[in-house]
């Protein structure tokens, strides 16, 4: 066993050092001049006084209008041995805010309940809760309780963070992340792929673009208490998301997802007209199939059928492109014209039912075990969608971590940004192809093996190391041809977010040779749609297959 890793006590200032130098080595003409004095006076100050407000940025606080509260008499950190100092060196350059002109429902939060009930200038009950409790000082004189409140105990207000807000988006693309990552690669949680970060491969150029992804956060925060609102609310915020730029596909495809959910809940309250016309300025699905479905619930079937129509002209994936065959059909028979529109194909895979005996294990272990049992040799694998996946993932790991423009923001990410995107294939498609192309068993074998020693542990999107060991790989190469390796690859890659999931449950290894692949259905349950169309292009590439149901003895 490896010894744990230690920290440095300030582990945590290097690393925002490390995130604000990434950025101004990159995108320093693109800094607002409020985030280039951000920058400049941080680094103006000493050790004890940037360990403070790095430690104070990362917490929450109390939310106030002035920025997140602290008390200083609550602060004890280890590492910074003169703490009043710091906080005076940090309000001085304005990086904090002493005692600031809050009203007192924003300070009231500080305060423990006991620390209310004291400082209330009239006795309170004490079987008051909070909300009682703070409802009741309010209404009694509000400039004593502030000035018994702060009597002897300063409280500081963080300044400055909508500055490092805009630094955390130029480093990791999105306001989700944050110096968490730099910790967990610290640790050795996490291991990255290297790939370059190169100024003209960077996904920001121009001041324009990231005060759209700046507004389109806000947006975001604003969504959570819209969702629960009115339509109005709704279509308001709707109508103030940025427009997106031409070139930049990451923004319009957070803008989609937005717009769809939004729409998604207009349709529930019932704003039928509102939720189509905002799916109408999205260009990703579901957008036409609820448009599709919200021209039913209207009557219209003839603009049903169009759009379903348009679909089939241009799905986006397969999963749409079978939306429109079913619906469109059905659509079209109950309006009594169904010419032009044919009841889709459905696969029927072979199947058999088989009893077994009820156990604590899962139904798949379970399955294995007999599928195993039933010829001296047979090994059976629970693989579900690790095996196929893990072994693409090893086989086109360099054009997966390629320096596409605008795939990588910073070196904490196990995935290029369009990953699970329309754009990861069609970026990528020559190299994609060439590969596939030359595929002989020998180059695939030992792409897949030199790949498998090298990468070992390192974070790979298609690639889970525990799911994937070596006598399962060893015997996956040698009895899975190069074709059929070849046809799952293409239509893994050709919609990686939707095919890469659905593949059957097991794959078993007879003891005569090949190879079959096994999707388990314990009682009561059914085949998905994702996994329906899995097996028919099984059947289309002549992949052995079959459904196996389990009942359970008496």
């Amino acid at each position: 066993m490896t010894d744990p890793i230690e920290l440095a006590p300030d582990y945590y200032l290097s690393n925002f050092h490390a995130l604000l130098g990434f950025v101004v080595a990159r995108y320093a003409d693109l800094l607002s001049d409020g985030e280039r004095l951000f920058y400049d006076r941080f680094h103006g100050l000493d050790a004890d006084s940037q360990r403070l407000y790095v430690r104070l940025l990362s917490r929450k606080g109390v939310p106030s209008s002035c920025g997140a509260l602290f008390r200083q008499h609550k602060l004890d950190y280890g590492e910074i041995a003169k703490l009043p100092f710091a906080v005076e060196r940090l309000v001085t350059v304005g990086l904090l805010q002493r005692n600031p002109d809050l009203p007192l429902p924003e300070i009231l939060p500080l305060f423990t309940k006991s620390e209310l009930f004291a400082n209330s200038p009239e006795p309170q009950p004490r079987s008051l809760n909070r909300p009682a409790l703070e409802q009741a000082l309010l209404e009694q004189d509000r400039t004593q309780i502030r000035r018994s409140l702060e009597r002897d105990e300063p409280l500081l207000a963080v300044q400055s963070a909508e500055h490092f807000e805009t630094f955390k988006l130029l480093f990791f693309g999105n306001l989700n992340q944050d110096l968490t990552d730099f910790v967990l690669r610290d640790l050795g949680l996490f291991r990255y792929e290297q790939y370059p970060l190169e100024q003209d491969q960077l996904p920001f150029y121009s001041r324009a673009q990231i005060e759209q992804y700046l507004r389109y956060y806000e947006c975001l925060r604003e969504a959570e208490s819209a969702l629960v609102a009115s339509a109005d609310d709704i279509v308001a915020l709707a109508s103030a998301l940025p427009a997106g730029i031409d070139s930049d596909n990451t923004l319009h495809r957070r803008l989609d997802r937005l717009r769809l959910t939004l729409a998604r809940q207009l349709e529930r309250l019932g704003a039928l007209v509102e939720a189509d016309q905002l799916y109408a300025r999205c260009t990703r699905p579901p957008a036409r199939e609820r448009r599709a479905r919200i021209a039913v619930a209207n009557g219209d079937t003839t603009a049903a059928l169009a759009l379903c129509s348009e679909i089939l002209t241009a799905p986006h994936h397969e999963a749409e492109r079978s939306f429109a065959e079913g619906f469109g059909y059905r659509t079209a028979k109950k309006a009594g014209t169904t010419e032009g529109w044919a009841a889709p194909d459905r696969h029927k895979p072979p199947t058999q039912t088989v009893a077994l005996t009820q156990a604590a294990e899962r139904v798949e272990t379970i399955a294995a075990h007999y599928l195993a049992q039933q010829a001296p040799g047979n090994q059976c694998f629970y693989v579900e969608n690790s095996l196929f996946n893990g072994v693409l993932g090893l086989f086109v790991w360099d054009i997966l971590f390629a320096p596409i423009p605008g795939a990588f923001f910073n070196p904490f990410q196990t995935a290029p940004s369009d990953f699970r995107t329309p754009d990861f294939f069609s970026q990528r498609r020559g190299a994609f192809e060439r590969r596939l192309a030359a595929m002989d068993t020998d180059v695939f074998h030992t792409r897949v093996w030199q790949c498998y020693r090298d990468k070992q542990g390192i974070a790979n999107p298609l690639v889970h190391w525990d799911a994937l060991p070596e006598p399962l790989l060893s015997l996956a190469l040698e009895r899975v041809s190069t074709n059929h390796w070849r046809a799952l690859f293409r239509r893994l890659l050709s919609d990686i977010a939707h095919h890469r999931s659905g593949l059957p449950d097991l794959i078993l290894f007879p003891a005569g040779g090949g190879f079959e692949l096994v999707e388990v259905k314990g009682p009561g349950d059914r085949l998905q749609q994702n996994q329906q169309r899995w097996l028919a292009y099984f059947a289309e590439h002549t992949i052995p297959h079959r459904v196996l149901h389990v009942e359970w003895q008496p």
